[in-house]
């Protein structure tokens, strides 16, 4: 994949994490720019989300879910966000909610092998990878509390204490992998001071 003329910012965390809030802070900074939320993003995605992450109460397979959530990728990456970055879209810059990284978070804590998940996740994405990842990270323990008092749960959110402590494992991992552009914000402070945390680092990577 060649250079991006535009700008790729992805948001990624844990359940509970407050990634959420923060991304509605971020986004008045960055109004010209086009938000898409993963798995989603397309008409397409969004069948797919509906169909693999709700509380339906459906077996489904990790990796059943992980080709399904790559599916959902290809298309947002290939009919939406190429486009923009090769500015042949509006927009000054793409904001994503989650990238392949919760896939590899996610789906290698339900033993998904993480060579495949990489593997597959490149060609989904045409190896296409962002400027600037802004990790916000929670210990499980008080992210958990947080989204047991929301309304607004899927099935991940449901999962034991165990589990989502092998998410955050996984995500602190690909901070080592990628430290040039990977970023941890502390989201245990206050949601004044991870806001501008996370501004700061705007600032640092040049994107606001």
């Amino acid at each position: 994949m060649t250079e991006n003329k535009k700008p790729l910012l992805v948001i990624e965390g844990g359940s509970g994490s407050g990634k959420t809030t923060a991304i509605k802070g971020i986004r008045e900074y960055l109004q010209d720019w086009k938000f898409f939320r993963e798995p989603g993003g397309t008409d397409y995605g969004e069948l797919l989300r509906t169909a693999v992450q709700e509380t339906h109460g459906i077996e489904i397979d990790p990796m059943a879910a992980f080709l399904t959530y790559s599916a959902s990728r290809a298309n947002l990456i290939n009919t939406r966000v190429i486009p923009i970055l090769e500015g042949l879209r509006e927009g000054k810059g793409v904001l994503l909610d989650r990238y392949w990284f919760s896939s590899y978070a996610y789906q290698s804590s339900e033993k998904v092998d993480k060579a495949i998940i990489v593997a597959v996740s490149k060609i989904a994405t045409k190896g296409l990878m962002p400027d600037l990842v802004l990790h916000y990270d929670l210990a499980p323990e008080l992210a958990m509390v947080r989204k047991m008092n929301c309304d607004d749960k899927d099935r991940y959110d449901m999962k034991e204490l165990a589990f989502h402590s092998r998410v955050r494992d996984a995500y602190l991992e690909l901070s080592v992998k990628y430290p040039d552009f990977w970023r941890v914000i502390d989201v245990s402070q206050s949601i004044p001071k991870v806001l501008d945390d996370s501004l700061v680092t705007l600032k640092e990577f040049g994107l606001i």
